[in-house]
């Protein structure tokens, strides 16, 4: 878990410190949970201060304790409390859901539904086929809720495309971790080429730039802005699909996405 890039003007310590305990747990944390003496040493904060954040913490569920009652996880309340977001923001949809899962058992793979979170790509949902052929291997390289560098994703690309390219070119250059591995964009000219492809196609994909395995095929969702408010992505091993099939899967994507956005609004 990133945190956004928005600076709090009238920042209260106090619920700074409640958060960032959650959010180790979130990104430290195990099945069988964290030692306080653990949650402690990797925040740097003193015992009683942390004992009494997670005690709050037990009364609304956001952390469970274990049955000795030497560890803490996160508990059912936080996730209550996240998986409302995505029916605020217009993707809790039963018929988005329906599409997806026909994408997932058309093509027999993993479809992502993933939002713009600062300038990060966020997957807030993911739809696995019925049945798997013998040839296919499912691949999960992205939890739920993680972060990833718009320019690493099939997804995050589509969002980049969407902005003016010196805008893109400048959420490019303020992120940190831009070689997440050895295939991913390293310069803005190879970036703002990708993106006038984008553009002029109407898909992205990614190519081994998240994970060292993983292609994506991504196209974008609009609402009545005009403007990419998500995208939806096939992901599979590299090397399944190439040459003229990319361009085939692209197709019946775009049908898939087409439908969807005229669903929310979009009527262009």
């Amino acid at each position: 878990m990133i945190k956004s890039g928005y600076k709090a003007k009238y920042p209260v310590q106090t619920v700074e410190k409640a958060l960032d305990i959650l959010v180790f747990l979130k990104n430290n944390g195990s099945g069988s949970g964290l030692s306080l003496n653990e949650i402690c040493d990797g925040i740097k904060m003193g015992k009683s201060t942390v004992h009494r954040f997670l005690d709050t913490f037990l009364e609304y569920d956001f952390v469970e304790k274990s049955p000795d009652g030497l560890s803490y996880k996160l508990g059912w309340g936080a996730f209550e409390l996240g998986s409302d977001v995505p029916k605020f923001n217009g993707m809790d949809s039963s018929k988005i859901s329906q599409y997806l899962k026909e994408l997932s058992n058309y093509f027999g793979e993993i479809i992502n539904l993933g939002i713009k979170s600062g300038g990060y790509m966020v997957i807030i949902k993911r739809c696995f086929p019925d049945k798997i052929s013998g040839n296919h291997k499912l691949i999960t390289n992205v939890n739920i809720g993680e972060r990833e560098p718009l320019h690493c994703t099939g997804i995050g690309k589509l969002f980049l495309s969407d902005m003016s390219t010196p805008e893109a070119v400048d959420v490019f250059k303020s992120q940190i971790d831009k070689n997440v591995t050895v295939h991913s964009i390293k310069d803005e000219n190879r970036l703002v080429k990708e993106l006038e492809e984008i553009r002029k196609n109407g898909y992205a994909v990614e190519d081994r730039e998240s994970a060292d395995d993983v292609f994506c095929i991504a196209v974008p969702l609009k609402d009545y802005t005009e403007k990419i408010i998500a995208g939806i992505s096939v992901s599979v091993p590299a090397g399944r699909i190439t040459g003229e099939k990319v361009k085939e899967a692209a197709e019946k994507m775009i049908e898939t996405a087409a439908v969807i956005s005229k669903s929310m609004g979009y009527n262009r």
